[in-house]
């Protein structure tokens, strides 16, 4: 099992529109062909906390993750969703009108993982 792990700077002052198109559309239309998302998480501000993170504080804001037999699967599935005629109505919603540019995106990073031997996630 491979898992491909995306992760995105969303623009923070859009974030909650975001939240509400990715879970009502996008993630919907994902499982619905087939694609198996097994997380999507929006990070938490540890700024204030007792025991940060060290380093500087992250822009990247909304992680999710998709479990794939293979990583021809990934590129396969991936064509699929993509050219079909739903996911570019859905994807429409990303553009700002009045901009033409990415309403929420900021920074899009994709990375496919491996597990290793001490992975439970296998």
């Amino acid at each position: 099992m491979y898992y491909e792990l995306r992760s995105y700077d969303i623009n923070p002052d859009r974030i909650d529109e975001y939240l509400v198109w990715a879970s009502t559309k996008a993630v919907p239309f994902f499982k619905s062909r087939g694609m198996r998302v097994i997380g999507f998480w929006k990070a938490v501000d540890t700024a204030e906390a007792e025991f940060p993170p060290s380093g500087p504080a992250s822009t990247t804001n909304v992680h999710w993750m998709i479990a794939w037999e293979s990583e021809a699967e990934m590129r396969s599935k991936w064509a699929e969703v993509r050219a079909s005629d739903e996911m570019k109505e859905i994807m429409k919603e990303r553009i700002d009108p009045e901009t033409g540019g990415q309403k929420w995106h900021r920074v899009v990073r994709s990375a496919l993982l491996a597990p290793t031997e001490a992975s439970p996630l296998q």
